[in-house]
Parts: C-alpha cells; sequence; structure tokens
C-alpha cells in the first residue's frame, strides 16, 4: 500500500507544482516557459512505466518482444499485415526489435508515447486550476495502472488523444485517418469511429437511444453477443467466447465510479445544458460510453467490456473536476472535491490492492548498465 500511495503523491504533487508554474505566468506576461515540473512528471512516469519487470501481463509483452522478428523479417510475411491483427504494433515491435534486444528499451519507447501524449492532452484540455485534480484521476481511476498493464490498448489510446483533438477542432477526415491508425494498433480502437454521432448536448435523443441499446443488450446478451462473435469471424476478426463468457462480471463498485458524471450531468442537465461548451459534451457522452460497457460487463466478460470502457475514460479524467466548478459554488465545490479525492484514494486502494505483490521493477542503474 505504501508504494501506490507514494505514485499517487508524486504524481499530484509534481501536477500541483506545474498547475501553480502555469498559472503564475497565465497571471503574468502570459508566454510559454519551460514547465520543469511537467518534465520531471512525464519522466517519473515514463521510468514508473518503462523499468517494470513484472506487473499484469508484462512477461507476455516480454516474451512477445523477445520473440519478434525484425522488421525486415516482418514485412516480408504478408500475414503479418493482417489490418485486423494489429499489425501497427507487432510492425513497431519489430522495428525496435530490429536495434535492441532489450526488453526495457521497448518498455520505455511504449512508455514515452502513452506518456506524452496523454499527459499533454489532460494538460491542453483541462482548466489550468484542474490540472492536478485531473492527473490525480489518471491514477486513481487506473489509467496509469492500465499502461502498465495492457501496452497495446495504452498505446492506442494515446493515439486517440491525437484523434480527439482533431474531433474538437471539427477536422472530421483528419479524425478518422487518425482512429484507423490507433485501430491497428488495437482494434477496440475503431469504437471512436462511432463518437462523432454522439457530437451533441448530453442527455439527448442520441444518448437515451444509447441506453436503450445498452439494455437491450443486457437482456438479450448471449444471442446478441453471439450473433456478434459470428459476424466478427466473418470478417477475420478472431474473439474468443471464453473471454466473453468467462464467467466474470463487473464489480458494482466499478460500475457505480463510472456511473457519477453520468448520473450528475443527467440530475443537473437543465442546470449545466447552457453552461456546457462542446468540448465538455464530448466528454460527458464518452463518460456515458464507458458506463455502457461497463453495465454490458454485470453481465459477464467484465475484462473484455471494462477493456471496451476504458477507451473512453479520459473524458471522465477531464471532465470531472469542471463540472464540480460548474455544479457548485465556490466554498461547496472545495467540500466536493475533498470528498472525491476520499472516495477516489479508497477506489484506487482498492482496486489496486495487490499492486505490491506483483509490480517489479529495475532500477536506473541497472538499466544504464544493460544498454552501455
Amino acid at each position: 500500500m505504501t508504494m501506490i500511495l507514494v505514485i499517487l503523491l508524486i504524481v499530484t504533487g509534481l501536477a500541483y507544482l506545474s498547475q501553480r508554474e502555469s498559472m503564475k505566468y497565465t497571471q503574468t506576461d502570459g508566454r510559454k516557459h519551460w514547465d520543469i515540473f511537467l518534465i520531471l512528471l512525464i519522466i517519473f512516469l515514463v521510468l514508473f512505466a518503462g523499468l517494470r519487470t513484472a506487473y499484469n501481463d508484462t512477461a507476455n509483452y516480454a516474451k512477445g518482444f523477445q520473440n519478434s522478428v525484425t522488421i525486415r523479417e516482418f514485412l516480408s510475411d504478408s500475414d503479418n499485415l493482417d489490418l485486423l491483427h494489429n499489425p501497427l504494433f507487432y510492425g513497431f515491435q519489430a522495428l525496435i526489435r530490429t536495434f535492441t534486444d532489450n526488453t526495457s528499451v521497448f518498455f520505455i519507447i511504449c512508455a514515452l508515447v502513452v506518456n506524452i501524449l496523454n499527459v499533454r492532452f489532460i494538460k491542453r484540455n483541462t482548466d489550468t486550476q484542474d490540472f492536478a485534480m485531473s492527473m490525480f484521476l489518471y491514477v486513481t481511476l487506473g489509467t496509469l495502472m492500465l499502461s502498465l498493464a495492457a501496452q497495446k490498448q495504452s498505446l492506442a489510446m494515446s493515439v486517440l488523444t491525437l484523434a480527439l483533438t482533431q474531433l474538437f477542432d471539427k477536422h472530421y477526415v483528419k479524425y478518422y485517418i487518425i482512429v484507423f491508425i490507433a485501430g491497428l494498433i488495437h482494434s477496440y480502437a475503431w469504437l471512436f469511429l462511432f463518437l462523432p454521432l454522439l457530437d451533441c448536448k448530453p442527455w439527448t435523443i442520441r444518448t437515451y437511444i444509447l441506453l436503450l441499446g445498452t439494455i437491450i443488450i443486457m437482456n438479450t446478451f448471449e444471442g446478441t453477443i453471439m450473433t456478434i462473435i459470428e459476424v466478427a469471424d466473418q470478417i477475420g476478426k478472431n474473439v474468443s467466447i471464453d473471454e466473453v463468457f468467462d464467467g466474470n462480471r463487473m464489480n458494482i463498485f466499478r460500475v457505480l465510479v463510472y456511473a457519477m458524471i453520468p448520473l450528475a450531468t443527467l440530475i443537473f442537465k437543465k442546470m449545466l445544458d447552457e453552461q456546457l461548451e462542446r468540448k465538455e459534451c464530448i466528454f460527458i457522452q464518452m463518460c456515458i460510453i464507458s458506463l455502457m460497457f461497463m453495465m454490458m460487463g454485470t453481465m459477464n466478460g467484465a475484462n473484455m467490456f471494462g477493456r471496451s470502457a476504458n477507451y473512453f475514460e479520459m473524458g471522465m479524467i477531464c471532465v470531472m473536476p469542471v463540472m464540480i466548478r460548474k455544479l457548485f459554488t465556490k466554498k461547496s465545490a472545495f467540500i466536493v472535491f475533498v470528498i472525491s479525492i476520499l472516495c477516489f484514494s479508497s477506489f484506487y486502494l482498492y482496486d489496486s490492492k495487490n499492486f505490491n505483490i506483483e509490480y517489479r521493477h529495475k532500477t536506473i542503474t541497472q538499466f544504464i548498465q544493460e544498454v552501455i
């Protein structure tokens, strides 16, 4: 427990110091300056993820990297270029394997891509005063730990932050190109192909159609999912039946965490409608999509539906602080922030209870000795 608390304090503390720097320069000359605390934050996140030797699927990714062919061999086999089998991830892996067999180098390069893109996106899409809270959520919600457990998915999710930026600017062609590229890293990223359909105020007719569809799937779960699996098989995407019907159901505690923003925006819809900006509406819709996947996970296939929900959790990370400020006065918002911090910290401790047992890492000195 000590380690996960230290990680949370370091990330939140550096984010808070970065936030103070940004606020200071915004209030003075408004010019951009080197943010040493932001750089230190990214370095810490990269080393934390990149130097790991054991945690969740780390061993499988390490083995996959060690067994990878060189980029020349990879490109020479047309089977490796199947669009539904994550060719961009395995090609990226093969490219790095061409130059080194050091697994930590591979993990560090992946961590650089993931954390630079994610932190950059959070920094640019939250109010200056909310950056620390959003990074706190980045850790407590589990997004950081996911980057240690699911390498392919985390890379795809970080690339999707670039797509979201294009969606905010209504550059739809660029948006779909980036989503397509992300899907070549991990196929679940193609779920974002449908996100522009929810580019509207939350809890309007489109949102209710999504909710109705979710309820129908939950009530016809086995038949509907088997049909989807059959269709996937026909187009060449093999989905394991055991992965869906594995008997694991989503923990209701986790579902309730993901329900916070959707329920709040539904209850206070009239108050929020006039205040919400377009970007905030998209973030809220992402929160609702996450909740829909979590709800389906209560039926079966908790891991698969949980991973699908993870793709949209950047919405909660970015929008929750601003929702609190919009819904409450300054004094009451402070109380709500304190309660939120306590609740999410409790969820984080519960969700990461086995972290100290599973996580292992090498030191920076050991890594340097390996690469020299």
